[in-house]
């Protein structure tokens, strides 16, 4: 499937409907999908925002602001690769961007992002690639949830079109 983010926009022309789940109290809860970022995820934006977090995929347990747990992206136009990180929010307030890999564009990739409720923790793997965030999440901790899609930048919209392959 081909997500496009026009030139101006935050979002994809079609947004993902946020398909709802249950977080369940005693279990892991997993999403995956592949993913491949185009030529056209490499940009400048000319200033500071350049280094802000662009949103992959991921999931929410309640308000996306309040508890989430998302692949994150940027480019990185000096090594020529697109770096992954971990972007979460935990009680309201969103933590530090968490490094996990760096990738090249033009390859298809798997992505799993697990939130485990008995350890508290959540696990990103890309591929081979491992993350363990290892704060303990505070406050809510189960119940409805609901998917989270590709979404361009913090305060900037794309200044080109973005276009990012999707597979099952």
């Amino acid at each position: 499937m081909k997500i496009k983010i026009g030139q101006g926009h935050h979002y994809p022309w079609l947004i993902p409907i946020a398909f709802p789940f249950w977080v369940r109290k005693h279990s892991s809860s997993v999403r995956k999908a592949k993913f491949m970022f185009t030529d056209s995820c490499m940009f400048n934006l000319h200033d500071e925002d350049q280094h802000d977090v662009n949103k992959l995929f991921g999931f929410s347990i309640g308000y996306h602001h309040k508890t989430s747990f998302r692949f994150g992206w940027r480019p990185l136009l000096e090594e020529d690769k697109i770096e992954i990180v971990a972007y979460e929010y935990h009680d309201g307030v969103r933590q530090k961007t968490m490094p996990i890999c760096k990738i090249f564009t033009n390859k298809w990739y798997e992505f799993i992002i697990s939130y485990n409720r008995e350890k508290q923790r959540s696990y990103y793997f890309v591929d081979d690639e491992g993350f363990t965030n290892l704060f303990k999440l505070k406050g809510r901790r189960y119940g409805l949830g609901y998917t989270l899609g590709v979404y361009f930048g913090g305060n900037e919209k794309a200044p080109q079109d973005i276009i990012i392959l999707r597979r099952k």
